[in-house]
């Protein structure tokens, strides 16, 4: 089996961040926004799987800041996509919104640089084990972790519907990272699992565009 696999392909995620970060500081391309941050949250997936299968701590903890600061970029991105879908778009709130983003977008491009050192950074400590466990660990991992979240989803509360999806996309994301004969013998339905945590993912994406406008001052013509 090929050595290093894992850390090969956190290696490879880093440089589409890097580029995507790159790429956004220059045309502000929302989709380069939205994929750095995909990148993150596989690496994340990656290594919660390492930190159990290996028993020893993986984090990526340098990445936060550029994960949050793109974060609140695209809430507000895909909130006002939301409101102009509306017949009557409420014009003046999406004008106040499109404001807010252009501050947190300058602000974001001018400490581009600072999160490119933190990628770099990162890529110097990353060093997971060359070879992969047997597969029978591998197995349990998703076998264990899929029921945990299966657990979550049962309560039939918002948080913890919210907390299944983190799970299941953390485990597809770490699935991915696997060579395609070791994917054949894990028992994970892939298509069902997908649809079922894209589903939650359009249900969890309204309630926080519900949650996040329903916060936000109205502008005084709108009141």
């Amino acid at each position: 089996m090929k050595k290093n696999l894992l850390n090969q392909y956190v290696l490879g995620l880093l440089e589409s961040i890097e580029r995507n970060l790159s790429q956004y500081v220059k045309d502000k391309n929302p989709d380069c926004l939205h994929q750095l941050r995909v990148g993150i949250k596989k690496i994340r997936g990656v290594f919660a799987f390492s930190q159990k299968v290996y028993n020893e701590p993986y984090k990526a903890v340098q990445l936060k800041p550029l994960f949050d600061k793109a974060g609140e970029i695209r809430e507000i991105q895909i909130n006002m996509h939301l409101l102009n879908q509306f017949p009557k778009a409420p014009k003046k709130l999406i004008e106040q919104l499109t404001k807010k983003e252009t501050i947190l977008t300058r602000k974001f491009i001018a400490g581009g640089s600072q999160y490119a050192k933190h990628i770099r950074s990162f890529r110097k400590t990353v060093s997971l084990p060359s070879l992969l466990p047997d597969i029978k660990t591998i197995t349990n991992y998703f076998k264990t972790e899929k029921r945990k979240a299966t657990r979550k989803l049962k309560t039939k509360k918002r948080e913890d519907a919210h907390r299944y999806r983190i799970k299941i996309k953390k485990l597809l994301y770490a699935y991915q990272a696997l060579p395609k004969s070791l994917q054949k013998e894990i028992k994970f339905n892939v298509p069902t699992i997908s649809r079922r945590q894209e589903e939650l993912g359009d249900w969890h994406d309204t309630y926080s565009a519900i949650h996040f406008l329903t916060h936000q001052p109205l502008p005084a013509s709108a009141a």
